[in-house]
């Protein structure tokens, strides 16, 4: 089952930095991950797409879009757009 490692505000929408779903592509984890958490998945998603400025990572690699296959053994990441600075 992939790894799903979530950053920033999403760990607190979350309740965890970490969690794991069954699939063969990035939507299929992201369904998975839905039951477990509706409102982690409505946060990474718009309209059934990865929502502007979100960043999915596979083992350190762009995941272009929620077609994207996945393994058992993948790392998937999850980053929020951040903002800061000044």
């Amino acid at each position: 089952m992939p790894t799903v490692k979530i950053f920033a505000n999403l760990r607190k929408i979350a309740g965890t930095k970490e969690l794991s779903a069954a699939g063969t592509t990035v939507g299929d984890v992201l369904n998975g991950l839905r039951e477990q958490n509706p409102l982690l998945v409505e946060a990474i998603l718009e309209d059934g797409t990865i929502r502007p400025h979100f960043v999915i990572t596979i083992n350190g690699h762009n995941a272009l879009d929620l077609n994207t296959p996945v393994t058992e053994q993948d790392v998937i990441a999850i980053f929020p757009p951040i903002a800061g600075g000044s």
